[in-house]
């Protein structure tokens, strides 16, 4: 049987609603219960991690010994998994670097949701600052990018600050992906149908010399019925659908929703919740394809983990002996 190369990554942070969630429910609890469902398996995560937060927890942690002792724990945890062979990755959600932090909890401030939002002076800064924060908490090298949001584009303006700092791998891009949301605009409908490729300034204009290479997240099309489906399940559904975290997400314009709940649409291939009934579908379609050259590259968020989540990934594992798990770590060799 021909092997089949997967990857799964997951972006590790909290919500940024109203009520961001515990860092125990949000990130570290969801975390282990993942970790037990991979290891049966002898598998393998990458973790994109929100640096930002850890930048933030820092900087009141002498004000706030909660904020130290939730650093601590976080830091704890990541190192743990990176020495067991996991992969620590750099996620960038850049309003914390407008948040802050009182007697009353986080007031999250998105006013400036994408990192080009900020002036190249402001984007190097934060780069910077939250790619040291975050090798601190990894035993291997961090060269490995998820844009917040989705929002990797326009490139061009981010590009060298993450040359600075010596990140040469993006994961962002998932087949015909779009967002119109101003707040949170993105564009992939015209990605290329390709394993990975190398680019410079765009990640959809594929470059045999470029900087960068891409490594797209797989993606699959999913009918309104489903989000129907989903809409149900969060208002009467069981626990086994009720996410581990206990925050509040941003909320989306109304195209966001109209738009799923009356035509299909692309997303990417995720664990969280009632998506991770997808797998299987998703996984057929990839060998179906011919994608099997390429890596099958799931998402998910450890907060938006359930029940479901974990039950729908090890039955996926254990029926199809043929997957090899990856991590960013094996893919340093595409770098030229």
């Amino acid at each position: 049987m021909q092997t089949v190369d997967y990857l799964i990554s997951l972006d590790y942070e909290l919500f940024f609603g109203k009520n961001p969630g515990s860092v125990e429910n949000c990130i570290l609890k969801p975390t282990e219960q993942l970790i037990t469902v991979l290891d049966k398996h002898n598998s393998k995560v990458c973790l994109f991690v929100d640096a930002g937060f850890l930048v933030k927890l820092k900087e009141y942690s002498t004000q706030f010994p909660e904020l130290e002792v939730q650093y601590n724990k976080i830091q704890q945890q990541l190192l743990s998994l990176s020495a067991a062979g996991h992969d620590i990755q750099l996620h960038i959600h850049p309003h914390w670097f407008d948040s802050v932090y009182d007697q009353t909890g986080w007031h999250i401030d998105t006013s400036r949701y994408r990192l080009h939002d900020f002036s190249e002076q402001e984007i190097e800064e934060i780069v910077s600052t939250y790619k040291a924060e975050l090798q601190l908490c990894s035993h291997r090298p961090i060269f490995a990018y998820r844009a917040g949001g989705w929002c990797l584009q326009p490139f061009i303006k981010i590009k060298q600050a993450l040359l600075n700092n010596g990140i040469w791998l993006d994961s962002t891009v998932f087949n015909q992906g779009y967002s119109s949301d101003p707040t949170r605009h993105f564009d992939f409908k015209n990605m290329p149908q390709q394993p990975y490729w190398s680019f410079s300034n765009d990640p959809l204009l594929p470059e045999q010399s470029g900087e960068f290479i891409e490594v797209p997240i797989s993606a699959f099309k999913t009918s309104p019925l489903f989000f129907w489906k989903l809409a149900f399940h969060k208002k009467f559904s069981s626990k086994q659908f009720k996410p581990f975290g206990d925050g509040q997400a941003m909320v989306a314009n109304n195209h966001y929703y109209f738009q799923r709940l009356t035509q299909s649409t692309y997303g990417p291939v995720m664990i969280d919740g009632a998506k991770a009934g997808q797998l299987q579908s998703a996984f057929n379609r990839h060998i179906k394809r011919g994608d099997d050259k390429g890596i099958f590259n799931i998402m998910g968020h450890p907060k938006s983990l359930a029940p479901y989540s974990l039950h729908k990934l090890e039955q996926f594992l254990s029926k199809n002996k043929q997957l090899h798990c990856k991590t960013f770590q094996d893919l340093i060799h595409l770098k030229k």
